[in-house]
C-alpha cells in the first residue's frame, strides 16, 4: 500500500518536470525560430507608424521574443516592439527630437551634435553599412542602429547566422570596419 502512496507523487514530479522542460523547449525554439522575419517587422511597425527606421535590433533575451524598431516621424523618434511569435505592434516609447536631412539619412539629437563636430560629413547609407558587414560575415542581420561614439558615427550591426553571431561597428562617414566580434549565439541559452 506505501508504494502506492510513493509512486503516485513521483509520477507527478516528472510530469511536472517535462512540463517545465517542454515549455523552455517552446520559447528556444521561439527564439531561434521567430514566426516573424525581421522584414515582417519592419512592415508591421511602419504600418502602425509611417515614418523611417533608423534603428532596428532582434532581442531574444527575456521570454518574449521580439524586435525593438526606432522609427523617426516627424518630431519624434518612437521605440516599438514587435512580437516575434504573433506580430502584434506596441509603441514603448516615444522622444521628441530634431531632425536633420543630408543624403536621406535622419539624424537625431544626438547625431546631430556628432554630424556637426564633423564638420557636416555625409554619412554611408543603412545599406551600405549592412553589405560591408556581410562581406565579412554572411546571416541575417538581427541589430541595426547609427549611434555616436566619442563624436563619430557609427553603425553597430548584428548579424547571426545558425550559432555563430557577428557584431560589427562601421563607420558611419568612411564605411570603415572599427571592430568585428565573433562568438557563439549565446543569446539562445538566455532565459
Amino acid at each position: 500500500m506505501n508504494k502506492k502512496f510513493l509512486a503516485i507523487p513521483a509520477l507527478l514530479v516528472a510530469i511536472g518536470g517535462g512540463a517545465v522542460f517542454a515549455q523552455s523547449n517552446l520559447f528556444a525554439q521561439a527564439e531561434n525560430n521567430p514566426s516573424i522575419s525581421a522584414g515582417e517587422a519592419k512592415k508591421i511597425a511602419l504600418k502602425q507608424l509611417d515614418g523611417e527606421i533608423i534603428g532596428f535590433e532582434y532581442d531574444g533575451d527575456d521570454r518574449t521574443p521580439h524586435y525593438e524598431i526606432d522609427i523617426v516621424k516627424d518630431n519624434e523618434k518612437i521605440e516599438v516592439e514587435v512580437n516575434a511569435g504573433t506580430g502584434k505592434a506596441v509603441v514603448t516609447e516615444r522622444e521628441k527630437i530634431r531632425t536633420v536631412k543630408a543624403e536621406n539619412t535622419v539624424k537625431t539629437d544626438e547625431t546631430v551634435k556628432a554630424t556637426d563636430t564633423a564638420n557636416n560629413s555625409a554619412v554611408i547609407t543603412e545599406k551600405q553599412a549592412i553589405e560591408i558587414a556581410q562581406a565579412k560575415a554572411k546571416g541575417t542581420v538581427t541589430g541595426l542602429e547609427l549611434d555616436e561614439d566619442d563624436n563619430r558615427l557609427i553603425y553597430e550591426i548584428e548579424i547571426r547566422n545558425g550559432k555563430m553571431e557577428y557584431d560589427f561597428e562601421i563607420d558611419a562617414k568612411t564605411g570603415d570596419i572599427i571592430k568585428y566580434e565573433e562568438d557563439l549565439d549565446d543569446d539562445r541559452f538566455d532565459d
